[in-house]
């Protein structure tokens, strides 16, 4: 039975329910009323009062412009329900087309592509077929490294595809040797004769130098050195330096004669300068100074003269041939030396240098030309004879020495009685021929303590042992106490 029920409403009869209503505000909307909605809580019975009119839509307007293929139009939106509707404000536009043509290719069809420049629609049509390749065939032979093959190309869209492959051929190397220098090493190189290709291998040490010394001798005025010049390469370096020797001068005297000066020409025995000096007039022996302007003097004939000059730091004789003019030359000379003994050694001679070092002291040297006339006659000191040595005497190998007994206290000797001053001597009588040492005092026949002390050291040095010689000094030792 219905008891809650409080908003004065009657049963019905029929029903035989006492309605107990709960009650419900339904709110208009844009196309429905509002109302109070009583509903039984026990049957579900409703029933509806208090009525509020629709409120109507409550529309926006939005704009949509025509496309290629719709129409424009107004959409009127209900910000309410979402209840929309369109009016129609302008036709659809229709395409706006751009025809592009592609051609068919190799692979791919041609067609005609119709595009939309506004909404991008496109559609193709015109199709035509494919051309298909047409290739052009090119052999590649092998190399040393890589294979040959054929390639075929098209000639209408350039496609590749290559077929016929055939192995590589490899190298075919031929060797060149590089022989080492004295520098660098050697080494040979492998170059292939058909591709060039090339490498190094076999690698050798450098040679090094090989010199040979050429030894320069010095001069007057250059320097003398040694030359080491490699035989392989030409490499060279110097060494050894010697000072220049200085010019060795000759001295001739040209004396002066009534129609030209006289001087003395200094020549150089090594490397044939020569200067003048010491100018006289015929009849002056006084000096004068050399003329500024040389004097030329008047073509002649030569008249040699021998002019010698003894070298003795070099044991050796120089001989020159020498005209006044100051023309010198060497020539053949018939050479003969004769030592102090009287020996004579004959030779002969070619140069300006007469070599005398085998001899010994003074040695007499004479010159003739080829046809034995004697020219001049030198005397030279040699170098001195040296003394030959004695044999010396094969020395006494002495016993074997025997170890002296302890020696014993030796007997003191008697002192001698101090000397008495003899008287005057008469003049002695004249000795006897059969009177030895009838000429000696009688103190010196006796001797005296040297004496002794001499046999003592005589026969320490006899028995060569220490015992001797202790015994010596204890002797000297008690003499010096007394």
């Amino acid at each position: 039975m219905c008891t809650g029920f409080t908003t004065a409403s009657a049963a019905s009869a029929d029903e035989g329910c006492n309605h107990a209503y709960e009650q419900t505000e339904i709110a208009a909307t844009c196309t429905e009323q509002g109302y109070t909605l009583y509903t039984c809580a026990e049957c579900g019975e409703e029933k509806k009062d208090n009525y509020v009119d629709a409120k109507g839509h409550n529309y926006t307007e939005s704009v949509v412009a025509a496309t290629c293929t719709t129409a424009g139009y107004t959409l009127q939106t209900c910000a309410d329900c979402g209840h929309t509707y369109t009016e129609q404000t302008e036709s659809a536009k229709g395409h706006t087309f751009e025809v592009v043509v592609v051609p068919n290719t190799c692979t791919h069809k041609g067609y005609t592509t119709h595009f939309c420049t506004v909404c991008g629609y496109e559609y193709s049509d015109n199709y035509t077929d494919e051309i298909g390749h047409d290739y052009e065939k090119v052999e590649v032979a092998p190399t040393c490294t890589e294979r040959g093959y054929t390639k075929h190309t098209c000639s209408v869209c350039e496609d590749v595809f290559f077929d016929n492959y055939i192995d590589a051929l490899g190298h075919t190397y031929e060797a060149v040797i590089t022989e080492p220098t004295c520098l660098t090493g050697g080494f040979t190189t492998y170059t292939c004769a058909t591709c060039a290709d090339s490498y190094i291998a076999d690698y050798t040490e450098p040679n090094g130098h090989a010199y040979t010394e050429t030894v320069n001798a010095a001069t007057c005025v250059t320097y003398g050195y040694t030359d080491h010049v490699c035989n392989d390469c030409g490499d060279r370096f110097v060494t050894d330096y010697v000072q220049p020797k200085g010019h060795k001068y000759l001295d001739v005297l040209v004396p002066a004669t009534p129609d030209s000066l006289g001087y003395t020409r200094h020549i150089c025995v090594d490397c044939n300068y020569s200067y003048l000096s010491d100018y006289v007039t015929s009849g002056d022996i006084g000096y004068i100074p050399e003329p500024e302007e040389p004097v030329i003097p008047e073509i002649h004939k030569h008249a040699y003269e021998i002019q010698t000059m003894d070298d003795s730091e070099n044991m050796s004789l120089i001989v020159l041939r020498i005209c006044n003019c100051g023309d010198k030359k060497s020539g053949y000379f018939a050479v003969t030396f004769t030592d102090e003994e009287g020996n004579v050694t004959e030779r002969k001679e070619t140069g300006n240098k007469i070599d005398y070092s085998e001899f010994y002291g003074q040695v007499i040297i004479t010159l003739a030309d080829e046809s034995g006339v004697e020219l001049k006659t030198v005397v030279v000191t040699a170098q001195e004879k040296p003394v030959e040595p004695t044999e010396p005497e094969q020395p006494v190998i002495p016993d074997e020495p025997t170890v002296p007994d302890e020696p014993t206290t030796p007997v003191e000797p008697e002192q001698p009685t101090e000397p008495t001053i003899p008287d005057e001597p008469n003049q002695p009588d004249e000795p006897k021929a059969d009177e030895p040492n009838a000429d000696l005092t009688e103190t010196e026949k006796g001797g005296n303590g040297t004496a002794i002390a001499l046999f003592v050291i005589l026969v320490v040095l006899a028995l060569g042992g220490v015992g001797g010689f202790i015994a010596y000094k204890k002797i000297k030792a008690k003499k010096a106490q007394k």
